[in-house]
């Protein structure tokens, strides 16, 4: 099984070339004001620059942004939009994004407590659902293992749509995380990093070592 590999919370053009140079299919930048990750437009464009990316390596990473918010993103050129939520949000709001970002563009991760169904009303919005870590203070970005159990029976039971593992993946637990979800693209963010924003080329290194 090739597995395909979102980098998420760049914020240094070194750790992008670390990350492209192994073999990562996309780069996320977290624009979350309340991110420690957060990187603005100026230095993402410096990125996007330096290693002549192409929009379908980008993917902005946001919580429940405006309208607005959104539009700036788009005009950006982004190529995919991650958006975190609570489980419960407005779906007249997610159904706006979709419209503005186009359902195959989108990545919607809501904020699923443990023990959740997964809802199906968000299903026509988003060709992809990314599922992270339960928090009820965080979105995202937490360290600990999302729901394995629950992201298996989700990807097996709506097949058509495209399901991405997140959630405190590292070279310690990765290949567990993988033969327990068949998860066949992740996404890892603090399981290889120093201090947040700050990624680690030996922990890089090692995560894809363990599923090359």
């Amino acid at each position: 099984m090739v597995v395909r590999v979102k980098v998420c919370g760049i914020t240094r053009e070194e750790d992008a070339g670390v990350a492209l140079e192994l073999g990562a299919k996309k780069l996320g930048f977290i624009l979350y004001e309340k991110s420690p990750r957060k990187i603005g437009f100026n230095d993402i464009r410096k990125i996007k620059t330096k290693f002549s990316l192409n929009v379908d390596q980008m993917v902005a990473v946001q919580v429940e942004p405006t309208i607005d918010s959104l539009k700036g993103m788009i005009d950006f050129g982004f190529g995919f939009y991650q958006l975190h939520f609570s489980h419960n949000y407005p779906r007249e709001q997610i159904e706006k994004w979709a419209e503005l970002a186009g359902v195959d563009n989108l990545w919607l991760a809501p904020r699923l407590p443990v023990g959740t169904n997964f809802p199906e009303d968000l299903l026509p919005f988003a060709q992809t659902f990314l599922i992270d870590a339960y928090s009820k203070d965080q979105f995202g970005g937490t360290g600990e293992p999302s729901d394995w159990y629950g992201f298996l029976k989700w990807k097996n039971k709506y097949s058509s749509k495209s399901w991405i593992l997140a959630g405190g993946l590292s070279s310690e637990n990765i290949q567990e995380a993988l033969s327990k979800t068949q998860a066949n693209l992740i996404d890892v963010n603090s399981g290889v990093e120093i201090s947040p924003g700050i990624k680690d080329r030996v922990k890089i290194n090692e995560f894809f070592a363990k599923i090359s």
